[in-house]
């Protein structure tokens, strides 16, 4: 199978390169590298989290060696002309000795980089699937039958695609066109039943909002959510292609393998699903918080702050060119946002309209403007009075505020996400997972 071009591993050099230098930048704000040590203290969660992404990093260095290296040697011999004129691709058959003898370590490469993309998207189906499948009894990850299911397909995958290689070393011509008809049933299998995944995540995604998660988690997933189902087109779309060339290039006759157009335009389609998909699943495992990037959190309302009795405060604030300063008459520094005007022209939220929420920040709680006759801006805004007779809040209470109504209201649930799984209650990615024996509540990042 000397199928491709070499302009068309050309693109495959061109995608590896520049998606690994964005996987450089993106682990680099992530956590500036600290996901690719080692967990000093050994835990079983942490130690699972560091074989993932280095299994995930491994896929793509190996790429990226394989891609480059075969054009250069795509390059350095070229085409050949038939007797009858046609140009095809030089086959392996045909190489140098010097360039021959690297065929077959390269093809090892590849098929070492196939086995871990094949480990990673094998661990996040599992790993959804154990969690779609949580009943009455909290299960834990590493005692579920989900994990031992993983374990297999890691054994299965990382020893059978090198066995590809080995078996078919005889001939080079094919045993690129094996790799591919091996790797690419896996890899298709496991996308589609990725299909009953997606298919079960709205139903999940509104249990989880039901039973009281935090809009943080809420929103992350259903980003998630997304990113799977732009995910699952684009391995469609590299494995499909990959698979009718494989198909081809191991019966008799090869008459796709031997089009040009056709060989190269699966090649790069093939390429381009390969990298959009570990571009997406790099985004999912390496998830990055732009909100807590810059410092920006929910507003929570500590037990000392109770929602009425209500009163207004002025406050004047003076935009100096030399000095800035605020004044009020109160202090209230962990005010929240209820300022109703009579001159907004916003409707009244109506019965059955979904209302629009947005989180408070109390070091940026102002709404209404005007302009005194002093040259200041006042502000209008409304804080909670403390009193004795009055039930406060629970201290972990965490709020929004409604647009429409101008008040603050409970996320769709005042519980405290009793009916949720502790891995989704801490939900950060599909291999960060929280170890329940020893930190019950880590941070979400």
């Amino acid at each position: 199978m000397s199928s491709g071009s070499p302009t068309a591993y050309l693109v495959w050099s061109i995608l590896a390169c520049l998606f690994f230098c964005f996987l450089i930048f993106h682990l680099w704000k992530y956590d500036r590298f600290q996901c690719l040590k080692w967990s000093e203290s050994g835990r079983q969660p942490g130690a699972f989290k560091r074989f993932m992404s280095y299994t995930y990093i491994a896929t793509l260095t190996l790429l990226v060696i394989f891609s480059v290296a075969y054009t250069y040697l795509k390059f350095k011999e070229g085409f050949i002309i038939t007797p009858e004129g046609t140009i095809y691709p030089k086959p392996t058959d045909l190489y140098t000795p010097s360039h021959q003898k690297w065929i077959l370590p390269l093809l090892f490469l590849f098929s070492a980089a196939w086995a871990c993309e094949l480990v990673t998207h094998w661990e996040e189906l599992t790993f959804w699937l154990f969690i779609l499948h949580q009943g009455p009894k909290t299960r834990l990850w590493f005692d579920s039958w989900e994990f031992r299911l993983w374990l297999l397909g890691t054994v299965v995958a990382g020893l059978g695609m090198p066995l590809t290689t080995l078996i078919s070393r005889r001939d080079l011509d094919t045993c690129q066109a094996w790799i591919f008809l091996v790797g690419s049933s896996a890899s298709t299998a496991t996308t589609l039943l990725f299909l009953y995944v997606l298919a079960r995540f709205p139903g999940f995604i509104r249990r989880v909002k039901a039973d009281g998660g935090e809009p943080n988690i809420v929103l992350r997933l259903v980003m998630f959510y997304q990113l799977n189902f732009g995910r699952v087109l684009f391995r469609f779309l590299f494995t499909i292609p990959l698979f009718i060339l494989a198909l081809d290039g191991v019966q008799g006759s090869h008459p796709i393998n031997q089009n040009p157009f056709w060989s190269d335009f699966l090649i790069m389609l093939g390429g381009i699903g390969c990298f959009v998909s570990s571009f997406i699943t790099l985004l999912i495992f390496f998830p990055r918080s732009l909100t807590q990037e810059l410092g920006y959190t929910t507003a929570l309302i500590p037990t000392s702050v109770v929602d009425k009795p209500q009163i207004t405060a002025s406050i004047d604030i003076n935009y100096g060119a030399d000095n800035q300063h605020i004044s009020s008459p109160m202090h209230a520094p962990k005010a929240f946002v209820h300022a109703p005007s009579t001159h907004s022209s916003e409707p009244s939220q109506s019965e059955g309209t979904t209302p629009e929420y947005e989180f408070e920040d109390s070091a940026n709680n102002t709404r209404h403007h005007s302009h005194s006759h002093d040259g200041h801006v006042r502000i209008r805004r409304q804080t909670w009075e403390q009193t004795q007779d009055v039930e406060a809040p629970p201290a972990d209470g965490q709020y929004m505020f409604d647009r429409r109504s101008r008040c603050l209201v409970r996320p769709h649930s005042d519980g405290a996400a009793i009916g949720l799984h502790p891995y989704v209650r801490t939900f950060r990615s599909p291999i960060d997972i929280c170890d329940l024996e020893n930190d019950d509540h880590p941070p979400v990042r």
